[in-house]
């Protein structure tokens, strides 16, 4: 069975509300990471633009095989993200992953997270969405 380097940015990380070890017990985590982009809080959730000219967003990379791959991409497809393959910067080494990005014309509601860290930015959070 093959494996796939999965980036999480936003619920997924440890922390989050969908968090990967509680989520897919079987993933494995493999280490905290980075990525040059634009993170975007949609309410419930965040989303990530790689535009490579944003600031540095924190997220974890974790190893997953085929069946849990197919899993995340049912959960994130109806929220219209696609899934990509990006650099991102894991230990100071460049490292290619999977990383769910939205289609941004989709939330015209958003506000950006200059911090790029979700988790830090939804522990102070005070708003939320009825849904969440």
């Amino acid at each position: 069975m093959s494996k796939h380097l999965v980036f999480v940015y936003g619920t997924l990380r440890r922390g989050g509300v969908r968090a990967m070890p509680e989520l897919f017990p079987e993933s494995e985590f493999v280490g905290g990471a980075s990525v040059r982009g634009s993170l975007y809080d949609f309410g419930s959730y965040p989303g990530l633009v790689l535009d490579g000219a944003g600031s540095p967003v924190a997220g974890e990379v974790y190893e997953v095989g085929e069946e849990v791959l197919k899993k995340l991409d049912d959960i994130e497809a109806p929220a219209y993200y696609s899934r990509r393959e990006v650099e991102i910067s894991l230990g100071g080494r460049g490292v290619t992953c999977w990383v769910y990005e939205p289609e941004l014309s989709l939330y015209p509601s958003r506000t950006s997270i200059t911090s790029g860290d979700w988790i830090e930015y939804a522990g102070a959070k005070t708003e939320w969405p009825e849904d969440s």
